[in-house]
């Protein structure tokens, strides 16, 4: 991740998980109290991507070209979300502006952290003309 450095500010976080007290968790229980933990980062977001099995899949090319759309808007905060075990909450959702998929395939939150950074990065090389993607 420290490559991104070099394309712009690029800061990972990651949020505490939701402490729910119970035997069998409530998915929409889970949810919420989730979607209440990522409220807090939500404030200065211009542009907030949803990391979501139901979400769009892009060649990286064509993530590349979306990467250049979003900084060619000038946005200050553009934020990519990855979903907790049970997904997004509706209030959450309602917020996106935008659904990306990996495919529907389900990952574990540590891979999806390294798919993402990894296509982020080979995105800006792309728009760059730099050698390290290959067609």
């Amino acid at each position: 991740m420290d490559r991104l450095k070099h394309y712009g500010k690029f800061v990972f976080v990651e949020t505490i998980d939701a402490k729910i007290r119970q035997s069998k968790k409530d998915p929409a229980t889970v949810q919420a109290a989730e979607a209440e933990i990522l409220e807090k980062h939500l404030s200065d977001v211009d542009h907030l991507v949803l990391l979501d099995e139901r979400g769009k899949a892009f060649t990286s090319m064509q993530f590349a070209d979306q990467l250049r759309k979003l900084q060619n808007r000038s946005l200050r905060h553009v934020m990519f979300v990855i979903g907790g075990p049970y997904g997004f909450s509706e209030s959450i959702r309602e917020r996106a502006d935008a659904f990306m998929s990996f495919g529907p395939m389900t990952f574990s939150h540590q891979m999806i952290r390294a798919f993402a950074a990894e296509q982020i990065y080979r995105a800006h090389t792309i728009l760059k003309g730099e050698p390290y993607h290959h067609e």
